[in-house]
C-alpha cells in the first residue's frame, strides 16, 4: 500500500533545527526556529504557568472529556483578551482548538462549506504554513503586495490598491500583529482603510493573531482586529497562546467567529463544531485550563502580564541593540528597519547563497530568505558575531 506514496520534501524549518543540533561548532547561533528564548538561550516556563499547573494538579478531580468546544471559560477569556471592552461582543463566538494552526484549519474547513468558490488572499510574504492549510481545505490562494523588499516596510498604497479590487468572492488573510515572517507592521490608518474597504466591497477578513502582547502591548496588538470589528459585519480570527503564554507544546488555540448578529455567530459555531467532531473530536484541556486559571486569578494574571512585558522588552531591546551595532559597524542606516519591526521576526531578504554562507561559514542558522528570530540572540558576544556574519555575506 505505502509504496504508492511519493516522497515529500522535508519542512525547511524542521530541517534547519536538525542541522543546528548536529553542528559541533561551539559558537553556533540559532536565529531560525520561531520560539522565544531568554538570555540563557532557553525557552522558559513562565512562573505564572508553573503556579497554575500546581493549582490544577492539586485540585483537578477528573480527566473526562471537556466537550467539543473545549473549556467554555477559556473561550470567553479569549474573547475578552482580544476584544477588550468592545460593546458588540454578543455577536462573537469562540471554540478552543489544538493550537493556532488547528484554529486556521478548522476555520478554513468551515468556510469552505459555504464559500468554496472564493479565493483566499494572503500577504506577500506570509507564514509558510498558511497556504498549505488553505489549499488542503480546498481553497484557491493568491497574494497581495505587502513587503517592500528594499525598505523592509509595508507597501501600504499597493496593498490597499489591490484590496480595493477585491469583493464578495474574496477572503483576505491579515496578520493581527507582529507579521510573520517580515516583522513589518500595518499602520493604524492602514487598518482603518482595510476595514473601510472590507465594509464597502464585501471581502471577508480572516485574521491570524499569533503574537498578541509581543509587539507593543496586549491592547495595541489587538487594535487592528478591534478596528475591523467596528466596521465589518462578519470575520474570523485564529488565535494562539503558544507565544504569549509560552505554551508551545500544549497546543492552545482558539477559533473566533464574528457574525452580523448573535444568531449568525451561533450558526458559525455549530458548523465549526461539526468540523471539529469529524477532525479530532475533543480538544486537549491542560493548556487551555492554565490560560483560563491565569487570566481569571488576579495574582496570576498580574504575574503573567509582568512576565510578558519582560519578554516583549527583551525583544525590543535586542532590536535596538542589533540596529545600533550594525549601524556602527557599517556606518550606514541599512539595517535600521530591524529596530522598527515588531515581534520576534524580521525578514532580511537574503539570497539562498547568503543564507547558506551564514550557516556554513559563520555557524549562523537563519530560515531561507533571511527570516531571523531576533530573540535567538543571547548576549552581546552573539549579537556582535551575528552582525559580523551578516555584514560579511551581504558586502
Amino acid at each position: 500500500m505505502f509504496s504508492k506514496f511519493e516522497p515529500t520534501p522535508e519542512d525547511p524549518i524542521i530541517k534547519l533545527v536538525g542541522l543546528f543540533k548536529k553542528d559541533p561548532r561551539p559558537n553556533k547561533i540559532d536565529v531560525g526556529i520561531g520560539v522565544f528564548k531568554d538570555n540563557d538561550g532557553n525557552t522558559p516556563i513562565m512562573e505564572s504557568v508553573r503556579l497554575a499547573e500546581t493549582r490544577i494538579h492539586e485540585t483537578q478531580t477528573t480527566k473526562a472529556y471537556v466537550g467539543l468546544a473545549g473549556d467554555e471559560n477559556f473561550n470567553q477569556t479569549m474573547i475578552d483578551l482580544i476584544f477588550g471592552e468592545h460593546d458588540s461582543k454578543d455577536r462573537i463566538r469562540a471554540v478552543q482548538t489544538p493550537g493556532g494552526c488547528g484554529a486556521l484549519r478548522l476555520l478554513s474547513d468551515m468556510l469552505f462549506r459555504i464559500a468554496s468558490e472564493r479565493t483566499i488572499w494572503g500577504s506577500d510574504p506570509t507564514w509558510g504554513n498558511h497556504y498549505p492549510v488553505f489549499r488542503q481545505a480546498g481553497f484557491n490562494v493568491e497574494s497581495y503586495p505587502y513587503l517592500n523588499r528594499e525598505t523592509k516596510t509595508v507597501k501600504e498604497d499597493e496593498m490597499l490598491s489591490k484590496l480595493s479590487q477585491l469583493g464578495q468572492n474574496d477572503i483576505v488573510l491579515l496578520h493581527g500583529c507582529c507579521h510573520n515572517p517580515s516583522g513589518a507592521e500595518l499602520s493604524p490608518s492602514a487598518w482603518e482603510e482595510v476595514a473601510d474597504l472590507a465594509a464597502k466591497n464585501g471581502f471577508f477578513p480572516y485574521v491570524d493573531l499569533a503574537y498578541q502582547g509581543f509587539g507593543n502591548s496586549l491592547d495595541q496588538d489587538a487594535q487592528g482586529i478591534r478596528t475591523l470589528m467596528d466596521k465589518v459585519e462578519s470575520m474570523v480570527i485564529a488565535a494562539s497562546c503558544s507565544k504569549n503564554f509560552g505554551l508551545y507544546r500544549e497546543r492552545v488555540g482558539c477559533a473566533l467567529m464574528v457574525g452580523k448578529t448573535p444568531g449568525e455567530a451561533d450558526l458559525a459555531r455549530s458548523n465549526i463544531l461539526t468540523v471539529a467532531r469529524s477532525s479530532y473530536s475533543m480538544p486537549p484541556d491542560h493548556g487551555a485550563g492554565l490560560v483560563n486559571l491565569i487570566m481569571n486569578t488576579p495574582s496570576l494574571r498580574a504575574s503573567w502580564e509582568a512576565e510578558l512585558t519582560e519578554m516583549r522588552n527583551r525583544i525590543l531591546s535586542l532590536r535596538k541593540q542589533a540596529s545600533d551595532v550594525l549601524r556602527e559597524k557599517t556606518n550606514s542606516e541599512r539595517w535600521d528597519f530591524i529596530e522598527h519591526h515588531r515581534g520576534m521576526f524580521s525578514l532580511l531578504v537574503l539570497s539562498e547563497e547568503q543564507t547558506n554562507a551564514l550557516m556554513h561559514e559563520h555557524a549562523v542558522y537563519a530560515v531561507a530568505g533571511g527570516r531571523i528570530n531576533i530573540a535567538g540572540l543571547r548576549n552581546d558576544e552573539q549579537l556582535n558575531a551575528f552582525a559580523d556574519a551578516l555584514i560579511s555575506v551581504t558586502s
